[in-house]
């Protein structure tokens, strides 16, 4: 079986995208394809796999699985990723994408792509809590995210810390840990371990409850440029209290996979 799909980056959180709008039924088995496709050795190479899917009350549905096949209920880069491509073929820049956490509104700055995605109202969950020997914050954005904050991140201390945090006890469905640095209140850098994919580049909800926390925290203002590995996003908390996760994003390549399962 071909199976066309759209290699897309943001900020170097990357991902596979295979569209399925107006197909009934998934036609192969999505975990087993997740983890071939994904491989970057024997496969495409992605973050995570993402299919874009019929829904009644958006203009699409996404559904995302991570490397390992695991089901993601949200990820910020991958819905600024799938907004681009139904913003390009729908030619509408406000577009309203169904997710596993709810539905969430994107506007795109066309033809430019830069998307902008308003995430909702996250909540801290535990303010100060304690993994793996570090104090940080829990904060769910439709997944959850443990925030520390770091005098000097040139230590890499996700790679250190990360496994052990997204693998602690009592939450079986994994956690993204986040590892961050003020710069100004107006400026963080972060590091990132990601629930299911290791080190990445960016992650889009990861920025997201980093700057909630530091809301939370009196360290940073309501708007506030997050400097990733991969590249800058714009968080910024508007009027009703929803946080809206802005950056480009960027079309690599497509093609088509042989799947021979």
């Amino acid at each position: 079986m071909l199976i066309s799909f759209v290699k897309m980056q943001a900020q170097g959180n990357d991902f596979v995208i295979v569209n399925l709008l107006g197909d009934k039924d998934m036609p192969f088995d999505p975990v087993g394809l997740a983890r071939a496709i994904c491989d970057r050795r024997l496969g495409v190479g992605a973050d995570g796999l993402v299919f874009l899917r019929d829904d009644a009350l958006a203009d699409a549905r996404m559904v995302i699985y991570n490397s390992d096949g695991s089901l993601a209920s949200m990820c910020g880069s991958a819905l600024r990723c799938c907004a681009w491509l139904l913003a390009a073929k729908k030619k509408k820049r406000q577009l309203l994408i169904f997710t596993d956490s709810g539905p969430k509104s994107v506007e795109v700055d066309l033809p430019d792509p830069f998307v902008h995605a308003n995430l909702g109202a996250p909540r801290v969950t535990e303010l100060k809590l304690v993994l793996d020997g570090i104090e940080g914050s829990l904060v769910d954005v439709g997944n959850l995210h443990f925030v520390s904050w770091w005098d000097d991140l040139d230590s890499d201390p996700h790679l250190v810390h990360g496994s052990a945090i997204e693998h602690s006890p009592g939450y079986p469905n994994g956690i993204n840990a986040m590892f961050a640095k003020v710069l100004s209140p107006d400026e963080i850098d972060l590091k990132i371990w990601e629930n299911a994919c290791g080190p990445t580049l960016a992650c889009g909800t990861g920025a997201t409850a980093t700057v909630l926390t530091g809301l939370e925290l009196g360290l940073l203002n309501q708007e506030v440029k997050v400097n990733m590995p991969g590249g800058q996003v714009v968080i910024k908390k508007d009027e009703v209290g929803d946080f809206i996760l802005s950056g480009p994003v960027t079309e690599v390549f497509n093609g088509t996979y042989q799947w021979k399962i």
